[in-house]
């Protein structure tokens, strides 16, 4: 007989799953990738009456780490834990636990978080539960009901904005909680520390291999010649929020394909409305097919094609449903795939 795993246990289950999915990355090892997600879905843990439960408030809850905004790692195994801990006090393991976890609590039941307990999770809990009740209505058929079918549509710009601004206003109330802990990097002696656009080139080997040895050499008095303080490297930029023209734009769809959209000229782009199912964080891919399939797309075929990974390995989108719904991050999935977590719009100095 099975064991019921809480809510609690399932979080660490899925927290495990992410960690071993990047070690594996890490170690150019796609196979033990694919060996990860075959064991995890054989283990029969997906089939907890609590899972997909779970894996929308893990997924809901989650707030990354950026640097200078790009998505630095999953939790366990993030460079950037050294300055978090000089700056907030507290290492990632345990900001997770005041920010974080109440939030994932909330969201499967277990407790109600106290405004004093984290007041950063208190407003995202708030945020949520103003998310839920619009995702709620997304698919509520915007025509008068009939007794046994809906009427033909007179005015089809009308009925096609209905859903649009649906959307449109679950994107501004995803923005509401979809928050990252941000840092920038400072220049130290004139110079820069980091070379930002070497690092976006570099895949997730090499990029935690290069932040590593920065970190290192920064922290390390018998490495590094000064001593520096952690404010001389780094500056917290608090809690930003991640807009879906900017989370678009890192997976190289034009931001102006999003307000294209809002004003409603459909984006003849497929991966379009597949992130932007993403940055909605849409649970599951029965939800996302349906997410799709409202566009007029689907990622349910056995022989369509999502990503390469590796210049080796061709991802079909039976394979990323199969890692969608057994709660692989989706800014984890992004990162598979060479994608930034956002790139923000550079805006011209007014004259």
């Amino acid at each position: 007989m099975q064991d019921i795993l809480s809510y609690s246990q399932l979080y660490t289950e899925l927290e495990t799953l992410n960690t071993s999915v990047y070690d594996s990355l890490l170690h150019g090892d796609f196979e033990g990738f694919q060996n990860t997600i075959v064991e995890f879905i054989s283990s029969s843990i997906m089939e907890q009456e609590k899972f997909a439960a779970a894996r929308e408030a893990y997924r809901y809850s989650s707030m990354p780490f950026t640097l200078d905004g790009m998505w630095i790692s999953v939790d366990s195994r993030n460079p950037l834990d050294k300055p978090i801990m000089d700056f907030s006090g507290l290492p990632i393991e345990e900001l997770n636990k005041r920010d974080v976890l109440p939030v994932y609590a909330y969201l499967t039941g277990q407790i109600e978080t106290k405004p004093e307990d984290s007041k950063l999770a208190g407003k995202r809990i708030d945020a949520l539960g103003e998310y839920k009740k619009l995702y709620k209505n997304l698919y509520k058929d915007p025509s008068p009901q009939m007794a046994f079918s809906a009427p033909l549509v007179d005015d089809y710009e009308k009925h096609k904005m209905v859903y649009i601004n649906r959307i449109t206003e679950l994107a501004t109330a995803r923005s509401r909680f979809y928050a990252t802990f941000d840092f920038t990097c400072l220049p130290v002696n004139g110079m820069k520390i980091i070379d930002n656009d070497y690092l976006r080139e570099l895949g997730i080997s090499e990029k935690m291999k290069y932040l590593t040895e920065v970190f290192d050499n920064l922290y390390d008095p018998n490495k590094s010649k000064n001593r520096f303080t952690i404010n001389d490297c780094f500056s917290f930029n608090g809690f930003q929020k991640v807009l879906a023209s900017n989370y678009l734009q890192g997976k190289w769809i034009d931001r102006k394909n999003w307000k294209h959209y809002t004003k409603g000229n459909l984006p003849k782009i497929p991966e379009f409305y597949l992130q932007l199912a993403f940055y909605l964080t849409i649970p599951s891919s029965a939800e996302i097919e349906k997410f799709m399939n409202l566009h007029g797309y689907s990622i349910k075929s056995p022989m369509t094609h999502f990503h390469d990974v590796g210049g080796k390995y061709h991802i079909l989108h039976r394979d990323l449903c199969r890692l969608i719904d057994a709660g692989i991050d989706y800014n984890l999935l992004n990162e598979i795939c060479g994608y930034d977590l956002e790139i923000k719009e550079k805006r011209k100095p007014k004259s």
